[in-house]
């Protein structure tokens, strides 16, 4: 007789798609990693493509534990072929050498080539690592010549044209030009990059005064005008300085667009101008794109590429021609001609590869994983913590924003960190300091913040932090809209707040403030956390009688040393003040303190890592929380597949 079936949960490998980006605050690179995401969630076949995940992945981050769960990689693009300046020289060989090891295909969307030296050892490796097997396909946006003469071996046919990834922005973001636009857009770049790629002669004074003459006969014609950026704060800095120079500086807010953080920002500010004259490669491929008339200034051969492929070499002008009446001359002409919309045949030479990489090797990888069975997965969304509310992107980190703690939710975070501090109301008499969402008053977050350091030495006080945005974009927060936030989340989350190391004065504050915002009816103590880093601070707290559970600090060995501080003494203190979690910074991760942590049967919190490696390394050692700021939990346990089986025993 047959035994009762029952019904047991298989776990099986989705076909992982690993996207690597250039990460950077030049944000043209966005854009492309932007578009190429968009091209390939259009690629995925689409009766199954709840069968693939994509990851992202930094390509500087030499995350080689990631890297090695894809299945396929596709590089996004960007200029990734060449030696001379940046590291990719190092990082691309690096990853090939897995991909060619664990034999995962490979396929490069759509990249710039800049230059061949064949006594160059940088290039000579990069040029072995081409020619691996698990390279399938190389599509280039400029100098597919130099490419295959010199970087492939003859008889090769893997490498061939194609278009820029970004000509499909008006798709990817669901950004149209502005019909009404009346104004001409300046994109500037920083004034030393014209003689980093060897043209010494436009120096800084003469990109003053090209971009005064640019700007005096937009407006002797009638034309209003502004400059912008793509998101460096080299290129924003310089673009002050020529306003400054011009007389301007006080009409900064009208001349001069905020600099953006997001991809989307930028596309939006180039998509409300009439014309663009513009130095970075993909605010010219942008305006292209939206049906923009733009005019590039030259300070990089790929540019030259640009304007050929597209049919208009003659508005990309080279530095023998940076005369600011010929400039705009060659923008009105511009102009008047329009844009010719990209054709068909050009989407497709982008397009039409990627499809097939995907649809032949993604497919295969889906199959060869069918008859995967997994162990659980580690349960990401019950041990890795949001760090400071969560980062944006993988670029903003440590800014405690609503806009990152909403981030956070939505990438399935039920663990979060937020850093408190007191805001500085020493200029308000009667005024009490009052608990805001921010990593201290150092003078890297002040300039996060958009603030002199020098201004604020001891801190903002409470409406100057409430009216700042962090990068200029993203709004602050305090605490009461932070756990007012939080009562609307459901489930089961934890709040690990951090307070810093105030002094007993800011303490007795802290404490009557977070008296008043836990009186609300609800269960504070099931949620919340909070880190201190003294006995004193705890023995207080516990007094107080707040709704929280405490997390002492383990400082670094080093720290331990200089301060005769023991593991024995911290151990007995836990044990003293029933304290049962502790957190502890990444560099005093060992395997002493762990040991001792788990003798004592302590629960441990990192602060913090970025990197898969690190984190499973760390969950490895017994940690059980790991706070990240560029890691998801929803990209994680995407990897994962779960399936019903019936089983008859």
């Amino acid at each position: 007789m047959f035994k009762r079936p029952y019904r047991k949960r298989i776990y099986r490998k989705k076909a992982m798609i690993l996207l690597i980006q250039i990460v950077n605050r030049n944000l043209g690179d966005q854009v492309i990693a932007d578009n190429t995401q968009y091209l390939v969630r259009q690629a995925l076949p689409r009766l199954s493509c709840q069968h693939y995940v994509l990851q992202h992945y930094d390509i500087q981050s030499e995350d080689f534990a990631l890297a090695r769960q894809a299945d396929i990689m596709i590089f996004d693009g960007g200029g990734l072929i060449k030696y001379r300046q940046e590291e990719f020289h190092r990082f691309v060989p690096d990853l090939l050498d897995l991909a060619q090891e664990c034999g995962i295909p490979v396929f490069f969307n759509s990249v710039g080539v800049e230059g061949y030296d064949g006594d160059d050892a940088r290039c000579v490796r990069l040029a072995q690592a081409l020619n691996y097997d698990c390279v399938k396909g190389i599509s280039v946006r400029d100098d597919l010549e130099t490419l295959r003469r010199d970087y492939l071996k003859p008889g090769g046919s893997k490498a061939f044209f194609a278009v820029d990834p970004a000509v499909f922005t008006p798709q990817a973001y669901g950004i149209e030009k502005d019909a009404k636009a009346s104004v001409i857009g300046l994109g500037v770049v920083r004034h030393r990059i014209f003689e980093d790629y060897g043209i010494p002669q436009v120096t800084r004074e003469v990109q003053l005064e090209l971009w005064q003459g640019i700007a005096q006969r937009l407006e002797e014609l009638g034309y209003t005008w502004q400059l912008f950026v793509n998101g460096l704060r080299s290129d924003y800095e310089f673009a002050l300085e020529i306003l400054r120079y011009m007389g301007k500086e006080a009409q900064a807010d009208r001349l001069l667009a905020p600099r953006p953080v997001e991809s989307s920002q930028l596309v939006r500010t180039i998509a409300s101008y009439q014309g663009v004259i513009a130095c970075r490669m993909h605010a010219n491929i942008i305006a292209y794109a939206l049906g923009i008339s733009s005019v590039g200034l030259v300070w990089n051969e790929k540019m030259v590429f640009w304007g050929e492929r597209i049919g208009c070499p003659e508005r990309f002008l080279t530095s023998e021609q940076f005369q600011p009446q010929r400039i705009v001359q060659c923008l009105l002409s511009s102009m008047e001609q329009g844009v010719a919309p990209c054709s068909k045949a050009l989407k497709n030479s982008v397009q039409k590869p990627l499809k097939q990489f995907i649809r032949r090797y993604g497919s295969a990888a889906w199959k060869n994983n069918r008859s995967l069975h997994l162990k659980k997965p580690s349960g990401f969304s019950k041990r890795l913590a949001a760090a400071a509310l969560g980062g944006i992107g993988l670029r903003y980190t440590n800014m405690n924003t609503p806009k990152g703690l909403a981030n956070a939710l939505e990438n399935g975070f039920t663990l979060l960190e937020a850093d408190l501090r007191l805001t500085n109301e020493s200029q308000q008499e009667g005024t009490q300091p009052r608990l805001v969402c921010v990593n201290g008053w150092s003078k890297g977050t002040l300039e996060k913040l958009g603030k002199d350091p020098q201004q604020y030495p001891k801190g903002m006080d409470y409406d100057t932090f409430m009216k700042c945005r962090m990068y200029g974009s993203y709004e602050t927060m305090d605490a009461v809209q932070l756990f007012a936030r939080m009562r609307e989340v459901p489930g089961a989350w934890r709040l690990i707040l951090d307070i810093g190391k105030p002094n007993k004065d800011a303490l007795a504050v802290m404490i009557e403030q977070f008296r008043s915002l836990c009186t609300q009816n609800f269960d504070w103590e099931a949620h919340l956390l909070l880190r201190l880093q003294s006995k004193y601070d705890v023995e207080t707290v516990q007094e107080a009688g707040l709704p929280v559970q405490i997390m002492y600090y383990i400082p670094p060995k080093q720290v331990r040393e200089e301060k005769k501080i023991t593991l024995d003494a911290i151990g007995k203190f836990c044990k003293k003040r029933r304290v049962t979690w502790v957190s502890m910074p990444k560099e005093a991760l060992d395997d002493e303190v762990m040991a001792y942590v788990k003798k004592q049967k302590l629960k441990c919190c990192l602060f913090s890592y970025n990197r898969y490696s690190d984190v499973m390394r760390a969950f490895a050692m017994g940690v059980d929380w790991v706070a990240t700021s560029y890691l998801t939990v929803k990209e994680l346990e995407g990897w994962y597949e779960g399936a019903y089986t019936i089983v008859i025993r």
